[in-house]
Protein backbone atom coordinates (compact mmCIF):
# COMPACT_ATOMS: atom_id res chain seq x y z
CA UNK A 1 0.00 0.00 0.00
CA UNK A 2 1.18 3.34 -1.14
CA UNK A 3 2.19 5.91 1.97
CA UNK A 4 0.00 8.42 2.40
CA UNK A 5 2.09 11.98 2.43
CA UNK A 6 0.68 15.44 2.91
CA UNK A 7 1.47 17.57 0.22
CA UNK A 8 4.34 19.82 0.12
CA UNK A 9 3.13 23.93 0.93
CA UNK A 10 3.27 25.49 -1.86
CA UNK A 11 5.57 29.31 -1.99
CA UNK A 12 2.36 30.63 -2.29
CA UNK A 13 1.03 29.37 1.27
CA UNK A 14 4.37 29.97 3.38
CA UNK A 15 4.47 33.71 1.84
CA UNK A 16 0.74 33.82 3.10
CA UNK A 17 1.37 32.65 6.55
CA UNK A 18 4.18 34.88 7.20
CA UNK A 19 2.75 37.40 6.01
CA UNK A 20 -0.73 36.74 8.71
CA UNK A 21 2.03 36.17 11.55
CA UNK A 22 3.89 39.78 10.86
CA UNK A 23 0.52 41.45 10.41
CA UNK A 24 -0.57 39.86 14.21
CA UNK A 25 2.94 41.00 15.76
CA UNK A 26 2.18 44.49 14.15
CA UNK A 27 -1.05 44.47 15.75
CA UNK A 28 0.48 44.42 19.35
CA UNK A 29 0.63 47.16 21.49
CA UNK A 30 4.72 48.87 21.11
CA UNK A 31 5.28 45.19 19.39
CA UNK A 32 8.20 46.22 16.70
CA UNK A 33 6.16 49.55 15.81
CA UNK A 34 8.90 51.05 18.37
CA UNK A 35 12.05 48.95 17.71
CA UNK A 36 14.94 50.91 17.76
CA UNK A 37 13.50 54.19 18.64
CA UNK A 38 15.89 56.02 20.89
CA UNK A 39 14.19 56.82 24.03
CA UNK A 40 14.21 60.44 24.93
CA UNK A 41 14.51 61.85 28.54
CA UNK A 42 14.23 64.94 29.85
CA UNK A 43 14.14 67.08 33.11
CA UNK A 44 12.25 70.64 34.13
CA UNK A 45 14.63 72.25 32.44
CA UNK A 46 16.74 75.80 34.28
CA UNK A 47 14.89 76.54 37.35
CA UNK A 48 12.87 79.37 38.29
CA UNK A 49 13.63 79.68 41.78
CA UNK A 50 14.52 83.53 42.28
CA UNK A 51 12.86 85.05 39.26
CA UNK A 52 10.18 86.28 41.41
CA UNK A 53 11.76 89.25 42.89
CA UNK A 54 8.64 90.41 44.91
CA UNK A 55 8.44 87.19 46.84
CA UNK A 56 8.40 87.76 50.83
CA UNK A 57 11.99 86.25 52.23
CA UNK A 58 10.76 83.20 54.07
CA UNK A 59 12.34 82.25 58.12
CA UNK A 60 15.01 79.56 57.66
CA UNK A 61 13.26 76.26 56.69
CA UNK A 62 14.08 72.41 56.91
CA UNK A 63 12.75 70.51 53.73
CA UNK A 64 12.32 67.13 53.88
CA UNK A 65 12.77 64.69 51.59
CA UNK A 66 9.48 64.49 49.04
CA UNK A 67 7.06 61.89 48.32
CA UNK A 68 4.59 60.41 46.43
CA UNK A 69 2.83 57.33 44.97
CA UNK A 70 4.60 54.30 43.75
CA UNK A 71 4.06 55.10 40.53
CA UNK A 72 5.72 58.32 40.77
CA UNK A 73 9.16 56.64 41.93
CA UNK A 74 9.79 55.42 38.26
CA UNK A 75 10.91 57.68 35.53
CA UNK A 76 8.01 57.33 33.49
CA UNK A 77 6.27 60.15 31.83
CA UNK A 78 2.72 59.91 32.11
CA UNK A 79 0.04 60.91 30.30
CA UNK A 80 -4.36 60.87 31.18
CA UNK A 81 -6.86 60.78 28.32
CA UNK A 82 -9.63 62.40 30.35
CA UNK A 83 -12.08 62.65 26.89
CA UNK A 84 -11.73 58.63 26.63
CA UNK A 85 -10.46 56.60 29.67
CA UNK A 86 -9.99 58.89 32.41
CA UNK A 87 -9.95 56.08 34.99
CA UNK A 88 -6.63 55.02 32.84
CA UNK A 89 -3.00 56.17 33.85
CA UNK A 90 -0.54 55.76 30.72
CA UNK A 91 3.10 55.73 29.72
CA UNK A 92 4.91 57.21 26.75
CA UNK A 93 6.59 54.05 25.03
CA UNK A 94 10.32 56.35 24.23
CA UNK A 95 9.94 59.34 26.47
CA UNK A 96 11.21 58.92 30.05
CA UNK A 97 12.10 61.62 32.69
CA UNK A 98 16.07 61.18 34.08
CA UNK A 99 14.54 60.29 37.46
CA UNK A 100 11.83 60.25 39.08
CA UNK A 101 9.36 63.12 39.58
CA UNK A 102 9.30 63.18 42.67
CA UNK A 103 13.24 63.69 42.94
CA UNK A 104 13.37 66.16 40.16
CA UNK A 105 10.20 68.37 42.31
CA UNK A 106 12.37 67.84 45.68
CA UNK A 107 15.04 69.26 43.77
CA UNK A 108 12.88 72.46 42.52
CA UNK A 109 11.17 72.92 45.85
CA UNK A 110 14.73 73.27 47.39
CA UNK A 111 16.28 75.47 44.70
CA UNK A 112 13.04 77.94 45.57
CA UNK A 113 13.64 77.77 49.08
CA UNK A 114 17.26 78.76 49.05
CA UNK A 115 16.40 81.42 46.94
CA UNK A 116 13.36 82.96 48.86
CA UNK A 117 15.38 82.31 52.60
CA UNK A 118 17.79 79.71 53.97
CA UNK A 119 17.57 76.32 53.33
CA UNK A 120 18.53 74.84 56.77
CA UNK A 121 20.61 71.24 57.25
CA UNK A 122 17.69 68.21 57.70
CA UNK A 123 18.26 67.44 60.85
CA UNK A 124 18.77 71.04 62.13
CA UNK A 125 15.02 70.51 64.62
CA UNK A 126 15.08 73.63 66.08
CA UNK A 127 13.83 75.47 62.56
CA UNK A 128 10.02 74.44 60.81
CA UNK A 129 9.94 71.75 58.50
CA UNK A 130 8.40 71.78 55.09
CA UNK A 131 6.89 68.30 53.33
CA UNK A 132 5.81 68.23 50.36
CA UNK A 133 3.93 64.54 48.98
CA UNK A 134 3.17 64.95 45.28
CA UNK A 135 -0.65 63.78 44.51
CA UNK A 136 -0.22 64.32 40.73
CA UNK A 137 1.98 64.63 37.92
CA UNK A 138 0.61 63.86 35.06
CA UNK A 139 -0.14 65.28 31.31
CA UNK A 140 -4.19 65.59 31.21
CA UNK A 141 -4.96 65.19 27.85
CA UNK A 142 -8.75 66.87 27.21
CA UNK A 143 -9.68 66.02 23.81
CA UNK A 144 -6.99 64.67 21.21
CA UNK A 145 -5.35 67.71 20.33
CA UNK A 146 -5.25 69.42 23.75
CA UNK A 147 -3.69 68.48 27.07
CA UNK A 148 -1.94 70.27 30.81
CA UNK A 149 0.23 69.49 32.73
CA UNK A 150 -1.51 68.79 36.31
CA UNK A 151 0.61 69.35 39.47
CA UNK A 152 -1.02 68.28 42.88
CA UNK A 153 0.37 68.00 46.13
CA UNK A 154 -0.22 67.87 49.85
CA UNK A 155 2.20 70.30 51.75
CA UNK A 156 2.97 69.93 55.76
CA UNK A 157 4.56 72.73 57.82
CA UNK A 158 5.98 71.05 61.00
CA UNK A 159 7.96 71.58 63.94
CA UNK A 160 7.40 69.35 67.15
CA UNK A 161 3.52 69.48 65.99
CA UNK A 162 2.00 70.35 62.65
CA UNK A 163 2.06 73.98 61.89
CA UNK A 164 -0.33 73.81 58.83
CA UNK A 165 -1.38 71.68 56.04
CA UNK A 166 -3.22 72.21 52.52
CA UNK A 167 -3.40 71.12 49.09
CA UNK A 168 -2.57 72.92 46.17
CA UNK A 169 -2.56 72.49 42.75
CA UNK A 170 -1.76 73.99 39.05
CA UNK A 171 -2.35 73.21 35.60
CA UNK A 172 -0.56 74.58 32.58
CA UNK A 173 -1.19 74.27 28.97
CA UNK A 174 1.19 72.14 26.77
CA UNK A 175 1.87 73.85 23.80
CA UNK A 176 2.04 70.39 21.56
CA UNK A 177 0.28 66.99 22.15
CA UNK A 178 3.09 64.99 22.67
CA UNK A 179 5.50 64.12 25.24
CA UNK A 180 7.81 67.25 24.60
CA UNK A 181 4.89 69.88 25.05
CA UNK A 182 3.50 68.06 28.61
CA UNK A 183 6.94 68.18 30.34
CA UNK A 184 7.04 71.99 29.34
CA UNK A 185 3.62 72.29 31.09
CA UNK A 186 4.46 70.04 33.49
CA UNK A 187 7.76 71.86 34.70
CA UNK A 188 5.62 75.46 34.42
CA UNK A 189 3.06 73.83 36.89
CA UNK A 190 5.53 72.72 39.09
CA UNK A 191 6.95 76.36 39.13
CA UNK A 192 3.64 78.15 39.70
CA UNK A 193 2.40 74.98 42.85
CA UNK A 194 5.68 75.89 44.40
CA UNK A 195 5.27 79.62 44.12
CA UNK A 196 1.60 79.13 45.67
CA UNK A 197 2.31 77.38 48.97
CA UNK A 198 5.47 79.16 49.46
CA UNK A 199 3.23 82.13 49.92
CA UNK A 200 1.08 80.12 51.70
CA UNK A 201 3.93 79.05 54.12
CA UNK A 202 5.19 82.54 54.51
CA UNK A 203 1.56 83.38 56.09
CA UNK A 204 2.22 80.84 58.73
CA UNK A 205 3.80 81.54 62.53
CA UNK A 206 7.07 79.81 61.90
CA UNK A 207 9.17 81.75 64.52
Amino acid sequence: MPSLRRPAPSFLSVRLVALLVTAAALALPGCALTHGTPTVTYDLGPSAAGGNAAAAKLPKLRVAQTDGPDWLEGNALYYRLQYAQAQRLQAYATQRWVMSPTRLFDSRLRDAVSAQGALAWSGDTGVPALKVDLLAFEQVFDSATTSQGVVRLRATVYRQGMIGQQTFEARRPAASADGAGGVRALAEASDAVIAALLDWTGTLQLK
